[in-house]
């Protein structure tokens, strides 16, 4: 049996390695994809809250003169609690308008860069200050006048990663538990005449020294079956060549040159 429980030892570990790694990626890809919803969903925002002020800009006005743009942002940042903050900033990345008191000045580096990047398209990214989506407010130039910039937590898409990565941990073991029972009773039927050639042979030793060690105490050796008996008598033969051997090696080597 000991050579059944290597194999489904080396079973399960393969399976083991094979379910981390399903884990893996399943997590990875299910944080990738929900990290693009949410910021596709941040840019159709945007985007919405964009044209009132897109409409003052047409009209010739700065973004800084809209009188009712924080009833706007308000207003947008309303139809979901959990954003953080609505910024309207100028063409040079100025907030001019802002849901958050006491905000920062300026629209973070990796805005920037992202917002450079994309050369007057919609984008959003996944940063260490949260999720970040943003469109462009087109001038009567065909130039931008500036953007409207959404933050949005990482705490509901972390919840949810943890959430998923929970589930599929939960699924593999079970896959696991189910592949090792499988596993044990398959190679139990498939491999049950090795396993028996295998049993004979370790009986057949654990037979032969005990037998050796009674004779050499000066009692009788146990009974055995005949299978058994044959393979003590092989060993014995063994063993009484590998002594044969080893004295005519001795007497060899003690031979006078």
């Amino acid at each position: 049996m000991a050579l059944l429980w290597r194999i489904w030892g080396t079973v399960t570990i393969v399976a083991l390695v094979v379910l981390g790694i399903f884990v893996g990626l399943a997590t990875l890809q299910f944080g990738s994809i929900h990290a693009t919803l949410v910021g596709e969903r941040l840019v159709v925002l945007a985007d919405r809250t964009m044209a009132p002020f897109a409409s003052a800009v047409r009209l010739g006005l700065p973004l800084a003169s809209v009188r009712n743009a924080t009833a706007l942002l308000e207003r947008a940042r309303q139809s979901d609690e959990d954003i953080v903050a609505l910024h309207v900033f100028d063409s040079d990345g100025r907030i001019v308008h802002s849901t958050a008191a006491g905000g920062p000045a300026t629209i973070p580096p990796q805005a920037v860069a992202a917002r450079a990047a994309a050369r007057g398209a919609p984008w959003y990214l996944d940063s260490h200050e949260g999720f970040l989506g943003s469109v462009d407010i087109v001038g009567g130039d065909g130039g931008s006048a500036g953007g409207i910039l959404i933050v949005y937590p990482r705490d509901g898409h972390l919840t949810q990663v943890r959430a998923m990565f929970a589930a599929v941990v939960l699924g593999a073991l079970l896959a696991l538990l189910l592949v090792g029972a499988l596993g044990a009773l398959l190679l139990r039927w498939g491999l049950r005449a090795v396993i028996r050639q295998f049993d004979a042979i370790d009986t057949g030793c654990r037979d032969f020294e005990r037998g050796a060690w009674r004779r050499a105490a000066g009692a009788d050796a146990p009974a055995q079956a005949p299978d058994a008996l044959a393979l003590r008598e092989r060993l014995e033969a063994a063993a009484a060549r590998y002594r044969a051997a080893g004295q005519q090696l001795a007497a060899t080597r003690d031979r006078p040159s």
